[in-house]
């Protein structure tokens, strides 16, 4: 077995995060503080881009390094979401 096992998984998460990550930063930059919009908002959107680069690369090595930058901003993001929702802001 030498074909690409995490392909299909990989591509779901790009094709979610790629269409999600602008929409979610959307949601944030409208509706909280500018603090906020911009710490969360800002990486959602590069995630988003990043997802799409991913799935334009196809299944190289480019792509897999681009869908995890993409889940690592995604990461990052919901932290500092959850942060600033501890802090009350």
């Amino acid at each position: 077995m030498t074909g690409d096992v995490w392909g299909p998984l990989r591509r779901r998460v790009a094709v979610f995060t790629g269409a999600g990550g602008p929409l979610f930063a959307a949601y944030v930059i409208t509706h909280s503080s500018t603090l906020e919009g911009v710490v969360v908002g800002v990486p959602l959107v590069a995630a988003g881009g990043f997802a799409i680069g991913a799935l334009v690369a196809g299944a190289g090595r480019r792509a897999v390094e681009r869908v995890w930058i993409a889940l690592g901003l995604v990461v990052f993001a919901v932290v500092a979401s959850v942060v600033f929702a501890a802090l009350g802001m």
